[in-house]
């Protein structure tokens, strides 16, 4: 309840003060947003690069296969034709699981990363060396991997390959087993962006 002072004014209570409070700065927040324009929230466009290569794209996708991952990657998404681009491939194998390395018998599937040809003239990628692993079940010792391993190599781009976006598809093949059973093998499909850039004006002679 207000209490009195000085010449029997009413003065409010500490409670009625913050409140009062409170309002007068909801009200000054009110009219000063009404005093600015309404402007549209634009989203920034995504950065392009010289050359009309179009806007940057992430140059690293994953590949998930439950116990098996893959994650792949190139060197860079905007490359001249006929250029050399690195690829790298990180594979990620769950514990107590393993996949096969080369040379292995014609029943198993051997892990292999292939891009197709379409956009390529030659591609390369080197697997570290597989550990020999002795199978009594099988009566068999198979290059395996396991854990945490990467294979690196590189792509050639064709030449007058059209200056804009395309998309870079390849299959990852590959067996998974454990100590007691072996799965299907399976080839999955995946793809990336690539850019190509306008081939750069020829020096004045």
């Amino acid at each position: 309840m207000p209490s009195r002072g000085h010449k029997g004014l009413l003065h409010p209570t500490r409670e009625q003060a913050q409140s009062i409070q409170k309002s007068l700065i909801v009200v000054a927040i009110t009219a000063l947003l009404a005093l600015l324009p309404l402007t549209p929230f634009a989203s920034q466009p995504a950065a392009g690069n010289r050359n009309g290569a179009g806007p940057k794209s992430p140059t690293l996708i994953l590949v998930d296969a439950g116990e098996v991952k893959a994650h792949i990657a190139l060197s860079d998404a905007h490359a001249f034709s006929g250029q050399r681009v690195g690829v790298t491939v990180n594979f990620d194998i769950a514990p107590g699981w393993h996949i096969y390395g080369k040379p292995l018998p014609e029943e198993y599937t051997p892990t292999t990363v292939t891009f197709d040809g379409d956009l390529l003239s030659g591609q390369k990628l080197d697997f570290p060396k597989p550990t020999p692993v002795k199978f009594e079940l099988l009566g068999e010792t198979l290059p395996v991997y396991q854990g945490r391993f990467k294979a690196v190599g590189d792509i050639l781009l064709r030449e007058k390959l059209m200056p804009g976006e395309h998309r870079l598809s390849g299959t990852l093949s590959f067996q998974e087993c454990n100590d007691n059973l072996c799965k299907m093998p399976q080839q999955l499909r995946f793809e990336m962006p690539l850019w190509i850039k306008s081939p750069l004006p020829a020096a004045p002679g």
